[in-house]
């Protein structure tokens, strides 16, 4: 490259001597000639210089293949290869990003962000239970008649929306939300049924006719207010989370079937309390947990209904 560039200057000088031949009268002409062609070189030396100094950084990259690490600056942007071109680093402001071949071409931001993600979205189910007022799991005989079939006494809940408000670092921060729930209070005895009173909850057996279903449904609007704890386990979330969650009552039904099929649906609000709060807790890794919740407040208003305060045990689903 060198060479070409410098025989632009011999060739110029060749063609003017041609053109102009040299003798004692033309002094003046071979000064003039003389100096536009200095001008000329002078320009092209200028013009090259640039060319010239990224071929020695070119050679210069070439002497360095061998080794182990090359080093690329692009104004603010730092990209390092290393190991045979395997690995690549690139570093920009504050942001550091890695690429390693075997991430499937995948580029990481390793860079802290403010944005705590909490688990409160989810789907989840769980089996429904409450105690006496005493925390006896054993109801009184006077209240026998709310006995409940465990195994079919299910709670649904779909928490629709979150919000987390990172505290320390990614590992501790504040969860809300917004979900709905229903609690399902399936009697063991299933000829029993509740009643609204005139001024408290009643219940009778009725036992004329053959019944293979008697429980109470109450929905709720839920909100939860929750400190999180989170860790960082094969690059996946291990979490764990306690609060308090609200819950205002919607709506509540009970619900009486035969076993000839025929369905009999009662709405009221049967004297349960209008708005409730429970003690809970969510453990789990990832996209799967376990929940429990305890209920502070009975499930029925006091001295309109039996004092009982719900339970609930269950596993959940997060997205």
């Amino acid at each position: 490259m060198k060479t070409k560039i410098f025989l632009y200057p011999l060739l110029t000088f060749i063609v003017l001597g041609l053109v102009y031949p040299v003798n004692a009268n033309t002094a003046i002409v071979k000064d003039t000639i003389s100096q536009a062609a200095e001008k000329i070189a002078a320009d092209t030396l200028k013009q090259v210089s640039p060319l010239l100094e990224l071929e020695e950084e070119l050679d210069a990259l070439e002497e360095k293949r061998d080794t182990d690490t090359t080093k690329i600056r692009i104004g603010k942007m730092k990209i390092r290869i290393t190991e045979d071109g395997k690995d690549v680093e690139i570093n920009k402001g504050n942001d550091d990003w890695g690429w390693d071949d075997d991430d499937d071409f995948k580029f990481h931001n390793d860079k802290k962000s403010d944005r705590f993600d909490p688990h409160w979205a989810s789907v989840s189910i769980g089996w429904n239970n409450y105690m006496a007022a005493n925390q006896a799991l054993s109801l009184p005989e006077e209240l026998r008649y709310m006995d409940l079939n465990t195994n079919a006494s299910l709670e649904l809940n779909i928490n629709m929306a979150e919000l987390g408000i990172n505290l320390v670092k990614d590992h501790i921060g504040l969860l809300t939300g917004v979900g709905f729930r229903w609690n399902n209070y399936k009697f063991a005895n299933t000829s029993v049924r509740l009643s609204k009173g005139a001024n408290q909850l009643e219940h009778v057996f009725d036992s004329t006719v053959n019944t293979n279903k008697s429980k109470l449904t109450v929905t709720y609007l839920t909100v939860p207010l929750m400190l999180e704890f989170q860790a960082r386990v094969n690059q996946r979330p291990l979490y764990l989370a306690a609060g308090v969650e609200g819950a205002l009552k919607l709506g509540a039904h009970t619900k009486w079937k035969t076993e000839s099929g025929s369905k009999t649906k009662d709405r009221s609000d049967f004297y349960i309390n209008p708005f409730t709060y429970v003690l809970a807790a969510r453990l789990g890794y990832d996209e799967f947990g376990l929940y429990g919740t305890y209920s502070l407040q009975s499930l029925f208003k006091e001295n309109e209904g039996p004092e009982l305060y719900p339970f609930t045990l269950g596993i959940s689903f997060n997205f």
